[in-house]
Protein backbone atom coordinates (compact mmCIF):
# COMPACT_ATOMS: atom_id res chain seq x y z
CA UNK A 1 0.00 0.00 0.00
CA UNK A 2 1.63 3.16 -1.13
CA UNK A 3 0.77 6.39 1.35
CA UNK A 4 0.69 9.49 -1.33
CA UNK A 5 0.15 13.05 -0.03
CA UNK A 6 -1.31 15.44 -1.83
CA UNK A 7 -1.35 19.13 -1.70
CA UNK A 8 -5.15 19.09 -0.50
CA UNK A 9 -3.58 17.45 2.70
CA UNK A 10 -0.34 19.25 3.02
CA UNK A 11 -3.14 22.43 2.81
CA UNK A 12 -4.84 21.26 5.47
CA UNK A 13 -1.88 20.49 7.50
CA UNK A 14 -0.64 24.03 7.13
CA UNK A 15 -4.10 25.70 7.76
CA UNK A 16 -4.44 23.39 10.93
CA UNK A 17 -0.56 24.41 12.37
CA UNK A 18 -0.75 28.27 11.17
CA UNK A 19 -4.20 28.32 12.73
CA UNK A 20 -3.79 28.49 16.34
CA UNK A 21 -0.29 30.80 16.15
CA UNK A 22 -2.26 33.72 13.99
CA UNK A 23 -4.74 33.14 17.60
CA UNK A 24 -1.75 33.41 19.53
CA UNK A 25 -0.40 36.83 18.22
CA UNK A 26 -3.70 37.91 17.50
CA UNK A 27 -4.41 37.63 21.64
CA UNK A 28 -0.97 38.49 22.57
CA UNK A 29 -0.96 41.80 20.42
CA UNK A 30 -4.50 42.78 21.67
CA UNK A 31 -2.98 42.20 24.99
CA UNK A 32 0.16 44.54 24.38
CA UNK A 33 -2.30 47.19 23.08
CA UNK A 34 -4.39 46.85 26.21
CA UNK A 35 -1.46 47.05 28.75
CA UNK A 36 -0.14 50.12 26.91
CA UNK A 37 -3.89 51.40 27.80
CA UNK A 38 -3.37 50.89 31.05
CA UNK A 39 -0.41 52.43 31.86
CA UNK A 40 -1.52 55.50 30.00
CA UNK A 41 -4.98 55.25 32.25
CA UNK A 42 -2.79 54.90 35.28
CA UNK A 43 -0.41 57.97 34.65
CA UNK A 44 -3.37 60.14 33.92
CA UNK A 45 -5.06 58.72 37.35
CA UNK A 46 -1.66 59.68 39.22
CA UNK A 47 -1.52 62.92 37.93
CA UNK A 48 -5.57 63.96 38.91
CA UNK A 49 -5.27 62.78 42.45
CA UNK A 50 -2.06 64.61 43.09
CA UNK A 51 -3.72 67.66 41.90
CA UNK A 52 -6.76 66.63 44.45
CA UNK A 53 -3.93 65.84 47.30
CA UNK A 54 -2.76 69.19 46.91
CA UNK A 55 -6.17 70.98 46.73
CA UNK A 56 -7.01 68.38 50.12
CA UNK A 57 -3.95 69.68 51.28
CA UNK A 58 -4.55 73.29 51.70
CA UNK A 59 -8.61 72.99 52.44
CA UNK A 60 -7.00 71.49 55.39
CA UNK A 61 -4.85 74.72 55.82
CA UNK A 62 -7.64 76.86 55.68
CA UNK A 63 -9.59 74.89 58.19
CA UNK A 64 -6.66 74.59 61.01
CA UNK A 65 -6.45 78.28 60.62
CA UNK A 66 -10.03 78.83 60.88
CA UNK A 67 -9.76 76.45 63.48
CA UNK A 68 -7.77 78.74 65.53
CA UNK A 69 -9.12 81.97 64.56
CA UNK A 70 -12.21 80.25 66.50
CA UNK A 71 -9.92 79.68 69.30
CA UNK A 72 -8.84 82.74 70.22
CA UNK A 73 -12.19 84.39 69.39
CA UNK A 74 -13.33 81.80 72.42
CA UNK A 75 -10.56 82.92 74.27
CA UNK A 76 -11.12 86.03 74.25
CA UNK A 77 -15.22 86.28 74.83
CA UNK A 78 -14.21 84.15 77.77
CA UNK A 79 -12.63 86.81 79.67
Amino acid sequence: MESTVTAESWMQLAIAMVTPLSTLTIVMVGFLYNNSRLSDLRHDLDRRLLGVETKLDLLTGKVIELDNRLTRLEERFAR
